[in-house]
């Protein structure tokens, strides 16, 4: 075995969840807070993510992170309602990593609000759900989870818009 590949290993050994880490989609999808150390990266590089979307630009995953995954970041205001746009840009990564079966986790500072938005409009769109019906199962995996009225109009919005 390769030098290289002995340190990945050992870091993989290392590795400490993120907080507030869960499934949506076990396999599919899973939500957390900022995975702010290498053994947070290690830990979800274990459980298959190989895309990673940031919607805090004030709270960058480790510097691990962009060694082995796929970044991506959609600055969005903490406590504020993503636009529409932003909505759709982060579906349009879900529908790629969902093209190339590759396992996603998606991230804001606490793994709330923001995070709780764009889990409820993936529910809408790849799985049908209306959207009291996507944020109330996101609630329930995820208790906090889209913290304000605007941002429960939001997911009302990104349906609307997806006609």
């Amino acid at each position: 075995m390769s030098k290289s590949k002995k340190r990945e290993n050992s870091a993989l050994a290392f590795c400490s969840p993120p907080w507030n880490f869960s499934w949506v989609v076990k396999g599919e999808i899973c939500a957390c807070a900022w995975p702010e150390s290498e053994a947070n990266i290690a830990f979800l590089r274990s459980k298959g993510v190989r895309v990673l979307v940031c919607l805090s630009v004030e709270r960058q995953p480790h510097r691990s992170a962009k060694k082995h995954m796929e970044c991506h970041v959609i600055d969005v205001e903490e406590f504020e309602d993503p636009a529409v746009e932003q909505m759709s840009e982060f579906i349009s990564i879900c529908e790629k990593a969902r093209e190339e079966k590759k396992v996603m986790c998606v991230h804001c500072r606490m793994g709330r609000g923001r995070t709780g938005v764009m889990l409820a409009c993936y529910l809408v769109r790849f799985y049908q759900q209306e959207p009291s019906q996507a944020i109330c199962n996101v609630r329930l995996m995820r208790p906090g989870s889209v913290e304000t009225w605007d941002q429960e109009r939001a997911v009302r919005n990104y349906r609307d818009y997806m006609g």
